[in-house]
């Protein structure tokens, strides 16, 4: 029997990050747990209008959480620390998640507060972590958080202004996918941020299935 494709795995952690990252802002502080390029912006606004005392502490959160999982991430696949390699990296990022909702459904946090923060970094340190592996087990066409360069590439390459576009399914995938998982989130958001946060646990779950199964895809796809 063939084994089965990597993708579906990655369109679902696609949505999950969606879930995650409209958790974090709509819901726990107004930051981002994956989308770096939010809270960067975010802390050049904080230091361009001077707001250190009040916006600072909220948005380093997330980058540094974010950073330290990367470097984390980076060091442990190059050193071949975890049994399994990039994988295995999943299974961690998978039970972070998890933490990050039971902590959620305990705490019930909302807003900027202490354990709200908490929960967005590790989120964050999580999410660190699976861009890295998504970088050496993921496909370039198949985004988790870069939509707008997914969105270029899709556009830019489509038939009509002369492209090919070969991979467009899997360039549109991503989009819904992350377009659907953001949606999930809000909606989510009505039982609090670990109604939202239990959800995308429970579909990490599910990701595993493909992602420790599935074959890579070919490149031609």
């Amino acid at each position: 029997m063939a084994a089965r494709s990597i993708a579906p795995g990655l369109f679902m952690i696609t949505g999950i990050c969606g879930i995650i990252d409209a958790t974090c802002f709509l819901g726990l502080g107004g930051v981002f747990a994956e989308i770096m390029t939010g809270n960067l912006m975010f802390l050049a606004f904080a230091l361009g209008q001077g707001n250190f005392a009040e916006d600072l502490p909220v948005v380093l959160v997330p980058l540094v959480s974010f950073g330290i999982g990367a470097l984390l991430g980076g060091l442990v696949l190059r050193q071949r620390l975890l049994p399994g390699g990039a994988r295995a990296g999943f299974l961690v990022t998978a039970a972070l998640v998890a933490v990050a909702a039971a902590l959620a459904v305990v705490w019930q946090p909302e807003g900027d507060s202490f354990h709200s923060r908490i929960v967005v970094g590790i989120l964050a340190f999580g999410m660190g972590i699976q861009n890295v592996l998504v970088l050496q087990h993921g496909h370039p066409d198949i985004a988790t958080n870069v939509m707008t360069l997914t969105l270029v590439r899709l556009l830019s390459n489509w038939s009509i202004v002369g492209g090919d576009n070969l991979r467009w399914r899997l360039r549109l995938g991503s989009l819904l996918a992350f377009f659907a998982g953001a949606g999930l989130g809000a909606f989510m958001l009505r039982f609090g941020a670990g109604g939202a946060l239990v959800t995308a646990a429970v579909l990490y779950a599910f990701a595993l299935i493909w992602i420790w199964n599935g074959r890579p895809i070919d490149a031609t796809v």
